[in-house]
């Protein structure tokens, strides 16, 4: 099961999933309006796995 729609926090998301209130969380225009949403999500919840930024974008780093 997966839950779409008006997600727009990390925190967000993760309390969806970790609740069990879904399997997956689907972002359509959040991804849109950010590319690195995924890899930004990821810093914001303390994930150590993230890679470096590319090259072509890591003057553009938050």
């Amino acid at each position: 099961m997966g839950v779409v729609g008006l997600v727009t926090e990390a925190a967000q998301a993760e309390a969806v999933v970790a609740d069990d209130r879904a399997d997956v969380v689907l972002v359509g225009r959040a991804a849109l309006r950010d590319p690195q949403l995924a890899r930004r999500w990821a810093h914001e919840l303390g994930d150590e796995r993230v890679v470096a930024w590319p090259p072509q974008i890591s003057r553009g780093a938050w």
